[in-house]
Order: structure tokens, then C-alpha cells, then sequence
């Protein structure tokens, strides 16, 4: 089942690399909000070191959305999303491997986007990266996961897009708000993170856990 699911995933991620079209987009994305922040706000280094949770975390957001509205687009324009569900592995399996796609591309944009935005924000935490990353995948694991979910909802609708928006900001805005607070306890803005971390593993166990049977449920309709 592992080995169908990283097949899948696999074939997602290089031919997107082939292609060079959601992880470009994202990247272009995710570099375009960041400096209009940067252009929009001009702050000196403490107000960037404050603003910096927020920035990442909404600018994170916002390119997932790029992501995620791409995530069943190759099998919509061939016509093999039908083939896709008759593959003899369970819904689940279909679902993890579009997931673990999905979160290989997000987590390579995440990983550019934050050297970038202490850079453009002249913010010197250095030093602090890894734990930052860590939150920031954390975050990532339960945003992709629903993202994913809802994604395969609202392929077929015309203005899947915004649909797509609509549906998860509300569904994900706990999640965020306890990644934004950790990063800004590691920061030193203030409070502790390790109640915030708690709350995003829930949030990610609880995504996690249902999407695959949510998925399954879905295409079966």
C-alpha cells in the first residue's frame, strides 16, 4: 500500500518537475506577496521581527492555495482521475499519495520562502531556522492534508479556485493561528510555544485522520 501511494506521489512530483508549472508558480508566488509586504510596510528590524509570524504563515497559506488548486489537474485535462480510482488499492492509498505530493512540493517552497523572508526583512534569526522549519512543517502537514481533501471536492466545480478558498480558510484558521503563536514564541515575541505545538499536532492528527475516509467517501459519491 506505502509503495502504491509513494508510486502516485512520485509521478506527481517529477512530472511537475518535468513540467515546471505548480512549483514554479508557487515559488513565483510566495516571492511576489513577500515583497509586496516588504514594499507595503517598509518596517525596521524589531516591527519585522513582530510581523514575521504573520508573513510567513499567510504567505505560506496563500501559495498552498496555488498548490492545492493544481493538485488533480493533470489527471483532470488527461481523463484519468477515473482510472486513478480504479487502480485495486483503497481510496486512502490514492489520497496519501496525492497528499504526500502535494506536501513534497509545499515543503520545498517553505524551505525557500524562510531564508528569503529574513533576508527581504532584514530579520536576524539565523540561529533559529530549524525550530522555525519544524513549526512551519508541522503547520504544513494538516494545512496539505485538508487542503488535499477539499481539493478533490471541488475539482469538478467551474470556479474550483475560489471554492477551494472558501472551504478551507475558515477550516484551517485554528491551525494557523497556533502556528503563528509558536513562531512567535520562538522568536521571542512573547509566550510559550509548547502549548501552540500541542495544538497544531491535534489539529494535524485530527486532518489527518479523517481526510483519507472523507476522501474515500467522496469519490465514491
Amino acid at each position: 500500500m506505502l509503495k502504491a501511494a509513494y508510486r502516485i506521489a512520485w509521478k506527481d512530483v517529477m512530472g511537475d518537475l518535468r513540467r515546471r508549472a505548480t512549483l514554479s508558480s508557487m515559488v513565483f508566488f510566495a516571492i511576489s506577496v513577500l515583497v509586496v509586504f516588504q514594499a507595503a510596510f517598509e518596517p525596521d528590524r524589531l516591527e519585522a521581527a513582530r510581523l514575521l509570524p504573520g508573513l510567513l504563515w499567510t504567505t505560506l497559506l496563500f501559495t498552498s492555495l496555488v498548490g492545492l488548486g493544481r493538485v488533480f489537474q493533470a489527471e483532470e485535462e488527461d481523463g484519468a482521475f477515473e482510472g486513478l480510482l480504479m487502480a485495486a488499492v483503497p481510496r486512502g492509498v490514492v489520497f496519501f499519495g496525492k497528499w504526500w505530493g502535494n506536501l513534497f512540493l509545499t515543503s520545498l517552497v517553505v524551505a525557500i520562502l524562510l531564508p528569503l523572508t529574513l533576508v527581504l526583512f532584514n530579520v536576524d534569526a539565523w540561529e533559529k531556522i530549524p525550530a522555525i522549519l519544524g513549526i512551519l512543517f508541522l503547520g504544513t502537514l494538516g494545512l496539505t492534508g485538508l487542503g488535499v481533501l477539499l481539493a478533490a471536492m471541488t475539482q469538478a466545480a467551474r470556479s474550483r479556485e475560489t471554492l477551494l478558498a472558501l472551504l478551507l480558510l475558515p477550516l484551517v484558521a485554528p491551525l494557523l493561528i497556533a502556528g503563528v503563536q509558536a513562531t512567535g514564541a520562538v522568536l521571542g515575541n512573547g509566550g510559550e510555544a509548547g502549548p501552540w505545538l500541542r495544538l497544531l499536532l491535534i489539529f494535524d492528527v485530527v486532518y489527518l485522520a479523517l481526510s483519507p475516509w472523507a476522501f474515500g467517501w467522496l469519490v465514491e459519491e
